[in-house]
């Protein structure tokens, strides 16, 4: 390995560029002063002690009292495996804060959302209702009834449904389209042309598209009814009559 290699194996390693600069050269010297070390690593002497320090706090470089003062790197391989620790440990730490953090950001945003029990939301992008849509379906809990019009183009849906499948949610749809993928996926599927493009999540939550997303539009509107039993079970008595008279 090359000193470039070792350098950008070392500031991947979490070191500054005149850090991993100061230690593979002191792998190569094994000692020195700092006036030799910062000519051979090519960091300028107004730094280079600085960046010294902060390789002895890290425990990676040892210094030699005297005059002159000398510096000594520890053992390449225990440099190495030290680097790689700390990078588990800061990653370990970084994950549980994004995991809280998601949480912090997830609960405020969901109980905001969902104590509005009616709203109507515009979009210029037919894909953002795609986007929205996919998210209400993976927040699903039980069942997810739906009149749909999902074609092979609509992989986010289809990535939706299959999550909440692997989540033991009972879904069952009315596609508009015949859709062979989508009917390997989900087992309760009837192909039916019914033009409506809506969703009963939980026998509680309703989304229904107000405009026609097969056609290019300014914009799209649709509509999202949180908790809103009576709806629900009027589209679903709708969705079990249309169920019967169609054959799978």
């Amino acid at each position: 390995m090359n000193n470039a290699e070792l350098n950008n194996l070392l500031a991947n390693l979490g070191l500054t560029e005149y850090e991993s600069k100061t230690l593979s050269t002191l792998f190569e010297l094994s000692e020195a002063e700092a006036p030799e070390i910062s000519r051979m690593a090519q960091v300028p002497k107004t730094r280079v002690y600085d960046v010294l320090e902060k390789l002895i706090a890290r425990q990676l470089v040892i210094e030699i009292r005297g005059r002159p003062k000398k510096y000594r790197v520890i053992d390449a391989q225990q440099v190495l495996d030290a680097l790689v620790l700390e990078r588990k440990t800061g990653l370990s730490e970084l994950e549980s804060q994004v995991t809280e953090m998601k949480s912090n950001l997830a609960n405020p945003q969901k109980s905001k959302i969902e104590s509005k029990t009616e709203s109507v939301i515009k979009v210029k992008d037919k894909h953002d209702f795609e986007r929205i849509l996919a998210q209400e379906l993976e927040k699903a809990e039980d069942t997810i009834t739906g009149f749909t019009e999902i074609s092979d183009k609509h992989t986010v849906l289809k990535d939706a449904l299959e999550k909440a499948k692997e989540k033991n949610v009972a879904i069952k749809l009315l596609n508009s389209f015949s859709n062979e993928s989508l009917k390997k996926s989900i087992k309760e599927l009837k192909h039916a042309e019914h033009g409506l493009n809506a969703f009963i999540i939980d026998d509680k939550k309703v989304i229904l598209a107000l405009s026609d997303f097969k056609k290019e539009k300014p914009e799209y509107h649709f509509t999202i009814w949180h908790e809103n039993k009576p709806m629900a079970n009027a589209f679903k008595h709708y969705f079990d009559k249309v169920w019967a008279q169609e054959k799978n």
